[in-house]
C-alpha cells in the first residue's frame, strides 16, 4: 500500500532539536514494519507551525493530493500532530475517509469502534486544555518577569541591541551607538527645530542615514514610532497592549480574519515598567510629545472645511496606492479647485523611490459620473439582475435532471452497499481467499467514496441554489428600498450610500473601474438611510466578496 507521512513541529525551537526528524524515524520504521511503500515525494511536513491552525502548507499539499488519489492512507505520529483542536481533527479525518484516504495514527490506531471513537475525542479535548493552559502558563511567566525588571522581546527596538539570555543570565539591552545618536539627532530635530514627520523623512532620506533594513527611504510609520515610544527616556511597558480582531480586515476571506491580529493600548496603570538604558532625558522626550501632538492637530488629515463624497473609495491603477482629495488654489481663475491625487506623488511620505506618473482628476467630474451611475444602478436595477441571473444561472436552475441524478447517485451508494454484504457473505462461505476479499473491498470502497463525493457536491449545490433564490429577493427589494429615497437625499446620505455600495473605484489614465457590493441583509425596522450613523456601521453588511 502507498503511504504518505506526515509530521508537525510548532516552534523553532523543537525544529531545532530535530523532534520532527524522530517523528519522521517513527514513521518510516513503522512503514517498513508493515510492509509498506513510500515515494519521498510523498512526505509532508510543517516546521515551525501551530496545530491550532488548517493554513498550513504541508498539510494543504497533503490534502490536495489525497483528492488526486495520489496515495492509499496517510500515517501520523499522533491525533495532536495533525490538529490540536478536536474540531479540526474530526474535519480531517472526514476529508480524507471521503476521498478514501484513511489517516493512521502510529502510536494509538484509531479505528469505527466507538472506545476508539470516544478514545479520540478525549485526546483531542486534552490537546486542546494543554495548550491553553502552556499558553497562560507563559503569559504569566513573561508577566512576572516584567515585574522583576526583566526585558525580552524578539527584536530590539531601534538604537538598541538585545542580548539574548545565556547561562542563567537573563537577557537584555545595550545602546547601539551609531543608532543611538540618530535616535537623539531625531529628537533633536522635532523637539528643537519643530519639524514635521514630512521634514524629517524628506532629511533622512536624502542623508547618507539608512533604516536597519539597509533599504531607502525611511518609512513615516518606523519614525513616528522611534519619537513616540517612552522606552528612549530609560523605561520600557510591557502589558502595554490588548490584541483584539480587526474591525475592518484587509482581506474578508483570510485564514486570520477572525485572529486578534490588532492592538489596544491597556489603562495605564496595567502597564508594568521594566528600566532599560536611556537615549534622551524625560524632558526632551516629553517636548517631542508635545510637537507630535501639535503636527496631528495641524494635519491636513484632519481637514473639517471641504468635503469629498469619494473619500476613502478611490485606488490609482498606477501604483495601487490610495487617492485622496484636496483643494487648491486655480491661478488664472483665482478660484478654488478639487482635485482627487495620489499618494504616490509624494515619494517621501509614501517610501517610493518613484512618483506616481498618473495625473490628478477634476473631483466634481469624478464624483457626478460615479454618482450618476449608481443612480441608473438603482433606478433601473435589471442591469444588475442580469448580472446576477448570469451569475448564477448555473445555481438557480435545478429541473427535474437534478432529481432523477440525485435518485440515480442514492440507487447506487445503496447497490454498492448491497455488493459489500455480498461479499463479506461469500468469504464467510469460504467462496473467495481473504486476499480476494480486501481487494475487492477496496474496490468498492473507493466507488462509495466517488459516489458519496458526488452527493455531497449535490447537497452544496442545492444548499447555494437556496442560497440564489434569497439573495435574488433581498437584490430586488434594495433596489426598491434605495430608489425611494435618491430624489432627497443629501450630501451625507449620498456618501454613506457610495460608501455603502462601493467596494472600491479603481482610477486609471481615461478609465474607471467600479466594484460594486450589494447589502444583501434585511434591515432592522427605522429609516432606510440613517443620517447619523457611522460608515463603518453601514459598510458591515456581512458581505465577503467584491
Amino acid at each position: 500500500m502507498q503511504v504518505a507521512l506526515y509530521a508537525r513541529v510548532s516552534t523553532e525551537r523543537q525544529e531545532r532539536e530535530q523532534t520532527i526528524a524522530s517523528q519522521i524515524a517513527v514513521l518510516q520504521s513503522w512503514i517498513q514494519e508493515q510492509g509498506h511503500t513510500l515515494d519521498p515525494c510523498h512526505l509532508y511536513t510543517d516546521e515551525g507551525y501551530s496545530g491550532s491552525r488548517l493554513d498550513r502548507p504541508g498539510l494543504d499539499r497533503l490534502r490536495d493530493a489525497a483528492r488526486e488519489g495520489e496515495f492509499d492512507a496517510v500515517a501520523v505520529l499522533s491525533p495532536d500532530r495533525l490538529a490540536r483542536k478536536y474540531a479540526y481533527q474530526v474535519l480531517l479525518l472526514e476529508e480524507f475517509k471521503r476521498v478514501g484516504c484513511p489517516v493512521i495514527f502510529v502510536r494509538r490506531p484509531i479505528s469505527e469502534d466507538p472506545n476508539d471513537q470516544l478514545l479520540l475525542q478525549i485526546q483531542g479535548a486534552i490537546a486542546e486544555y494543554e495548550r491553553a493552559v502552556l499558553a497562560e502558563r507563559f503569559r504569566r511567566g513573561k508577566l512576572q518577569k516584567a515585574r522583576q525588571g526583566v526585558y525580552f522581546a524578539g527584536k530590539a527596538p531601534y538604537g538598541y541591541t538585545y542580548v539574548p539570555k545565556h547561562e542563567g543570565t537573563d537577557g537584555y539591552l545595550i545602546i547601539n551607538d551609531p543608532e543611538a545618536d540618530l535616535v537623539r539627532m531625531l529628537y533633536r530635530w522635532l523637539g528643537d527645530e519643530r519639524m514635521t514627520i514630512r521634514q524629517i523623512l524628506k532629511r533622512l532620506n536624502y542623508g547618507p542615514w539608512s533604516p536597519r533594513s539597509g533599504q531607502h527611504p525611511w518609512s513615516p510609520s518606523v519614525v513616528h514610532h522611534i519619537l513616540a515610544d517612552p522606552i528612549y527616556s530609560g523605561t520600557a511597558y510591557a502589558n502595554r497592549y490588548r490584541y483584539v480582531p480587526p474591525k475592518k480586515p484587509h482581506s474578508p476571506r483570510s485564514p486570520h480574519t477572525a485572529d486578534a491580529s490588532c492592538r489596544q493600548l491597556k489603562p495605564q496603570e496595567e502597564w508594568i515598567p521594566i528600566p532599560v538604558p536611556a537615549l534622551i532625558d524625560s524632558e526632551t522626550f516629553e517636548r517631542a510629545q508635545v510637537q507630535l501632538a501639535r503636527n496631528s492637530r495641524l494635519s491636513f488629515r484632519h481637514n473639517t472645511k471641504y468635503s469629498y463624497l469619494l473619500r476613502c473609495l478611490l485606488t490609482c491603477q498606477t501604483c495601487g496606492l490610495a487617492m485622496f482629495g484636496r483643494t487648491e488654489q486655480a491661478r488664472a481663475q483665482r478660484a478654488e479647485r478639487r482635485i482627487y491625487t495620489c499618494h504616490g506623488k509624494d515619494r517621501i511620505l509614501s517610501a517610493r523611490e518613484q512618483i506616481c506618473p498618473q495625473r490628478p482628476v477634476k473631483a466634481d467630474e469624478l464624483e457626478a459620473a460615479i454618482w450618476d451611475h449608481v443612480v441608473a444602478l438603482l433606478a433601473d436595477p435589471t442591469q444588475l439582475l442580469a448580472q446576477f441571473h448570469q451569475f448564477s444561472q448555473g445555481v438557480i436552475d435545478g429541473g427535474e435532471a437534478e432529481q432523477t441524478e440525485t435518485q440515480r447517485l442514492i440507487a447506487r451508494i445503496e447497490r454498492v452497499g448491497r455488493e459489500q454484504k455480498r461479499l463479506l457473505d461469500a468469504y464467510q462461505s469460504e467462496v473467495i481467499t481473504l486476499d480476494e476479499l480486501a481487494q475487492r473491498r477496496d474496490e468498492l470502497a473507493r466507488r462509495r467514496a466517488a459516489l458519496l463525493a458526488q452527493q455531497e457536491q449535490q447537497r452544496r449545490l442545492r444548499d447555494e441554489r437556496a442560497r440564489a433564490q434569497e439573495v435574488l429577493v433581498d437584490l430586488t427589494a434594495f433596489c426598491e428600498r434605495v430608489h425611494s429615497r435618491l430624489a432627497e437625499v443629501t450630501f451625507a446620505e449620498k456618501q454613506a450610500i457610495l460608501q455603502l455600495l462601493i467596494e472600491r473605484v479603481i482610477v486609471g489614465p481615461g478609465t474607471l473601474e467600479i466594484q460594486h457590493v450589494i447589502p444583501l441583509s434585511s434591515p432592522g425596522p427605522g429609516p432606510a438611510l440613517p443620517d447619523n450613523s457611522p460608515i463603518a456601521q453601514l459598510r458591515s453588511d456581512g458581505v465577503k466578496h467584491t
